[in-house]
């Protein structure tokens, strides 16, 4: 997948794309499906499928806790088989009208044969610009705009909102249907304090969990393109003196060095709430305890492998 850094008057290459608008904060299955509709448009048109949205630690855009980073919301683009991901500047874009964004920007820099977006996208300085503008303006310079219905899940809406509300809640296995696939996080291993090592239960530490609830959870690790199952602590790890909320991950029956190595952590299910434990053999027969119900209730992982396209 190509990644083109956009401000207006950059314009990507080739001669004309299927592009999918939105700003895809964590790719969740309402948006996934507007991407594989936008998708299968670019393969039956035999054109590229492109994905038009911002990068996520932009502090000019709303405040907010985001689902996912920008490395994580590109992994899976491209894994959704998306040709080009366009990260647009937001402080040059927003200042665009509605008309000079499908103009200048959609059909003139990004080459747009097709646009499909939400019922609901809105663009443009303001946030003027609506469905109806996109497709009078796109039908008029003979191009096409594809509209993606709502989508629901239990009669309520897939919306970021909503997800990010289950996992603020330690609801991670509820946010997996509505992101579309476990919710995940994606470390390069450091050096810790190496607790968990004298333990018995070497563990490394994640780059930080800030949508989630305190507490244990069972959770699957990838290493080297291979799944293993694993227990994750979000928290301060009380029982050795407070320390600032992070996620520490056991990986069970993994045995080498993970350092300098990137892993991915799905998040499948909550276990129970983080404390403070009398002593450090109270808290080992509470790992193990931890440990035999993930393998437990997470079952064979081949349904994730296959997911995930590690089969």
């Amino acid at each position: 997948m190509k990644l083109h850094e956009y401000k207006p008057g950059t314009a990507v290459e080739g001669d004309g794309y299927v592009i999918a608008l939105g700003f895809f904060d964590g790719v969740h299955a309402a948006h996934r499906m507007l991407i594989a509709t936008a998708k299968k448009i670019a393969d039956e048109a035999g054109l590229p499928l492109a994905v038009f949205t911002f990068r996520a630690e932009d502090t000019r855009l709303k405040s907010g806790i985001r689902i996912y980073g920008t490395e994580q919301k590109l992994e899976i683009f491209k894994s959704l088989g998306v040709d080009l991901t366009v990260l647009a500047d937001f402080g040059s874009v927003s200042e665009l009208s509605a008309e000079d964004f499908v103009s200048y920007s959609l059909l003139g820099d990004m080459k747009c044969r097709v646009a499909v977006a939400g019922f609901d996208y809105r663009f443009g300085k303001g946030a003027m610009g609506d469905a109806n503008l996109l497709h009078r303006m796109l039908t008029e310079a003979g191009a096409e705009f594809v509209i993606e219905d709502e989508h629901k899940i239990d009669n309520e809406k897939i919306s970021t909102t909503k997800i990010k509300e289950l996992l603020e809640g330690g609801k991670v296995e509820e946010a997996g249907r509505y992101l579309g696939m476990p919710y995940f996080t994606r470390t390069t291993v450091t050096h810790g304090i190496g607790l968990g090592k004298k333990l018995g239960f070497p563990t490394f530490n994640g780059d930080g969990t800030p949508s989630l609830a305190r507490g244990v959870y069972r959770t699957a690790v990838t290493i080297a393109g291979k799944l293993y199952h694993a227990i994750t602590n979000v928290g301060t790890c009380p029982t050795f003196g407070e320390r600032e909320v992070h996620d520490e991950t056991f990986v069970i029956d993994f045995e080498g060095d993970l350092y300098g190595q990137t892993v991915y952590t799905y998040y499948l299910g909550y276990l129970r709430e983080e404390k403070a434990f009398s002593d450090s053999n109270e808290l080992i027969l509470q790992i193990k305890v931890d440990k035999n119900r993930a393998i437990k209730e997470n079952g064979d992982l081949k349904w994730l492998e296959i997911g995930l396209n590690l089969q």
